[in-house]
């Protein structure tokens, strides 16, 4: 009776998450041992990104059945995931479990594609390149696979490979979903046409690909759906596109009535204008609200010495939010550093943690939500063009300083977004930004006896 049961609960396991789990925790009430039930219950939590729940249900299966590739192929895909910590060691286990997985299938492709993104993960190329090159040669028709490639690549600054790799991952990662308005084809580089462009991804990759939008407008009429918190200063920066702030309503009125010959997200662009360093001009192309900056410099202009921006925390728990971030605190070398005024550019309230460190060291930190916590980016960048210069972790602050030309000092984790390379301390998005990578310490006093 049970394998009945289990054979509807993983025909459902995808279509109907729900009563798959259902089915099998109905299963596992009275047979709590039985491995088939695990393995459909860890599937639909993976399936739904619990991770950690999901990690562990597998191990109970690997325990019930360890010759199974495939429990050991998703508990270390799900050990992969666990970002929300210092998870180092969980990219060890999650390495350890898929190489038992691919002994024992030697021919597994799943297996070694999520070592591929586990190299990845780790900032490790060379270990990306070689499982994600294996897989491809069993089947080249794995966008998982050259998605892998593609940042194993621009980790490395080997443009044309990582953007052809990016590419291949539209409509398969959930990251860059494929989207169409009406009978538009995709865009393949085709010019003298009406193009229509969507932001993907987080608000720092849309500041940084739409550094293309330049040269976009050259060849197309543009119209570029992004962000609403980046609408304003879209609009004001580039005066030959149409720009609509709707990229994440449900309803869009205004297409209804529009045609266009082609469409593509913003990331295409980049794999279309900047396939050598050589393509990336690094110069300032956004442009921030004159009369907004006239009233950040009257409010700066009351403030003594220096007047410097600081963000110390970044990203979501899965863009790895624990490599670049770290307590106010740990900063005491550089916030010691005289003749400068701090002001916070933190993009969510961090007052306790100021008000802690000027309670502990007397060092004030200046934070005006209304300039970093607004719905409205253009806010923001009128605060960062008027400050005498920006220090920061790796975060979307360090696109926006890029883009409008303000200097920036970042702070690069050991292991960095592809977005920063691996060595170096420039990028060839912008010119006026500088890294500080860190070695085995944060580079704290590195940017302080600079400051100084």
């Amino acid at each position: 009776m049970s394998k009945d049961l289990l054979a509807l609960a993983e025909s459902l396991s995808t279509s109907e998450p729900d009563e798959a789990l259902r089915i099998a925790n109905g299963v596992l009430n009275a047979e709590p041992n039985n491995p088939r039930a695990l393995f459909i219950a860890g599937f639909v939590m993976m399936k739904a990104e619990r991770w950690g729940l999901a990690y562990n249900i597998f191990k109970r299966a690997i325990e019930l059945a360890p010759s199974v590739d495939a429990c050991y192929n998703n508990a270390g895909m799900c050990a992969a995931s666990c970002t929300n910590a210092d998870n180092n060691g969980m990219l060890d286990e999650a390495e350890k479990l898929l190489r038992k997985a691919l002994k024992l299938n030697k021919n597994s492709t799943a297996c070694r594609n999520n070592l591929a993104l586990v190299g990845v993960h780790r900032c490790d190329p060379d270990m990306a390149l070689r499982f994600a090159k294996d897989s491809l040669a069993i089947n080249k028709d794995q966008p998982e696979a050259h998605e892998s490639l593609g940042y194993a690549h621009l980790m490395r600054r080997n443009w044309a490979e990582g953007w052809d790799g990016y590419e291949k991952a539209i409509g398969w990662s959930k990251y860059r979903k494929d989207f169409q308005y009406g009978n538009e084809h995709y865009w393949q580089g085709q010019t003298g046409g009406r193009l229509i462009v969507r932001g993907e991804q987080g608000i720092g990759d849309e500041i940084s690909f739409a550094s293309c939008i330049p040269d976009a407008v050259r060849d197309n009429k543009i119209t570029f759906e992004c962000d609403r918190r980046l609408e304003g200063l879209f609009r004001r920066s580039f005066p030959d596109v149409e720009v609509v702030g709707t990229r994440f309503d449900k309803e869009r009125e205004w297409s209804k009535v529009r045609d266009w010959d082609y469409h593509c997200l913003v990331g295409t662009l980049a794999a279309r204008y900047r396939r050598t360093t050589e393509s990336f001009p690094g110069t300032p192309y956004l442009v921030p609200d004159p009369e907004r900056r006239l009233q950040w410099r009257a409010l700066l202009d009351t403030l003594p010495g220096r007047r410097v921006g600081l963000a110390w925390t970044g990203g979501l728990p899965n863009t790895f939010r624990y490599r670049r971030s770290f307590p106010l605190e740990s900063l005491l070398p550089l916030l010691k550093t005289p003749g400068i005024t701090w002001v916070s550019m933190q993009y969510k309230d961090p007052t306790a943690e100021i008000e802690a460190l000027e309670e502990r060291h007397g060092i004030k930190i200046h934070h005006w939500a209304r300039a970093t916590e607004s719905p409205d980016y253009d806010e923001t960048a009128a605060l960062a063009m008027e400050l005498d210069q920006v220090v920061s972790t790796t975060t979307a602050l360090v696109h926006l300083c890029g883009a409008i030309g303000q200097k920036c000092w970042v702070m690069v984790p050991k292991k960095p977004r592809w977005f920063y390379g691996l060595e170096g301390n420039t990028i060839p998005w912008y010119n006026s930004v500088s890294l500080y990578r860190q070695s085995d310490k944060w580079p704290v006093e590195r940017i302080a006896a600079d400051l100084k």
